[in-house]
């Protein structure tokens, strides 16, 4: 029997439980087929110290540069690689699934890597990545470093469309979010009155927060109307000097609490840091159901079978409810007061079937991420 190629999944930021969730997802559906595995990631410090179990690299652009310019970037990237035994000692490079390929974060910290592994005749991809909004610049550097990369997944019809103005269609694969690839179970909640709520900050796109923070009161406030307690929880949160959801939560939680000081002791603000491993846990056995602004902390309660209610702050949100047949429990960031409320009242109506039907919905989508990985792996010849 031939050897398994030896696999490192790149360009992981880890420190958020849904990016983390996505490279797990990853890795243990490549180990389940016996392929050796590792993770390079930012953060690698952190992440050493709270996941002493996992096979983690530290990722070539992680240290603090004497200067930020991008010649000198791609200069220390390309020395880093050429004298860096471990991370050059492997077959295939596969830039971790995510959502950050589009023009607020930039393409070349990411794609950097592959391009350096390709010089050296390794095996590249990209898996299950969200792509787009780009600009013209970033849609030509996209073209550029595409070049050097043989396959593309793209998790929704929205980052194929963007892809296929810069890549060659042979090389764009469609999948579902990355996440799907761990396998679904059934929550063990039992009688919760408990509900997470999941909030974040996003002024891309000319969102308006204040719009946003008056929305989540609303559902804050139909949700303590109905019996159940709130606690705001998110992916991302407890870290000092990374972006913190439970500051944009407290924001949230005053301006219920001034309106209605009864709720007082009702509300909590759970601010401190979860590993993933942990999280998921909590997710499948405290709460009776989730709103998440966070992608992955409604797909990471939907796989522990807790049904969850979307906010969509990005296109992804919206895709990801259409395929998963829950396009009725999601409503945009932004959304007007009166279709947040038709579409939450007919979630709360539909909470108790939904308990007992996610997982059939899960299980699906599940088997299907598992075939194109099957696919993708059949379409890179790997061993």
């Amino acid at each position: 029997m031939a050897k398994k190629n030896r696999i490192l999944i790149t360009n992981a930021y880890a420190v958020n439980n849904g990016d983390m969730a996505l490279v797990v997802a990853l890795l243990q559906a490549l180990k389940n087929k016996g392929y050796d595995v590792s993770i390079a990631t930012f953060h690698y410090k952190f992440l050493k110290s709270k996941y002493p179990q996992l096979p983690l690299l530290r990722e070539l652009l992680d240290y603090k540069l004497p200067i930020n310019a991008t010649f000198f970037k791609r200069f220390f990237l390309k020395l880093n690689y050429l004298v860096n035994n471990k991370y050059k000692d492997f077959e295939v490079y596969i830039g971790s699934p995510g959502g950050y390929m589009n023009s607020y974060y930039g393409l070349k910290k990411c794609l950097l890597p592959l391009v350096a592994a390709k010089k050296s005749n390794k095996k590249t991809a990209v898996y299950s990545q969200s792509i787009g909004p780009l600009n013209q610049r970033d849609t030509n550097l996209l073209s550029e470093y595409g070049k050097s990369i043989d396959m593309f997944l793209v998790r929704d019809d929205y980052s194929k469309t963007c892809a296929e103005t810069a890549l060659p269609s042979s090389k764009i694969l469609q999948t579902k979010d990355a996440a799907f690839l761990l396998k679904p179970r059934k929550s063990t909640a039992k009688d919760s009155k408990l509900v997470a709520i999941s909030v974040r900050s996003w002024k891309h796109d000319n969102r308006n927060m204040n719009l946003y923070y008056e929305m989540m009161q609303a559902i804050s406030e139909r949700v303590l109307e109905n019996g159940f307690d709130v606690e705001f929880i998110s992916t991302c949160q407890g870290v000092e000097n990374y972006v913190d959801d439970s500051k944009t939560a407290s924001i949230i939680k005053e301006l219920i609490i001034k309106k209605n000081e009864s709720y007082q002791n009702r509300v909590n603000v759970d601010s401190q840091f979860y590993s993933y491993f942990e999280l998921v846990d909590i997710l499948n056995s405290r709460y009776t159901f989730v709103v998440g602004t966070r992608l992955h902390m409604c797909i990471l309660s939907l796989i522990n079978g807790t049904p969850a209610f979307n906010i969509s702050y990005e296109i992804k949100g919206k895709y990801c409810y259409e395929y998963l047949g829950y396009q009725d429990y999601s409503v945009d960031f932004n959304e007007t007061m009166e279709e947040v409320s038709r579409k939450f009242d007919f979630f709360l109506n539909n909470v108790n079937d939904l308990k007992n039907s996610v997982y059939e919905t899960v299980l699906p989508v599940h088997e299907e991420s598992i075939e194109s990985l099957n696919v993708f792996l059949e379409k890179m010849e790997m061993n």
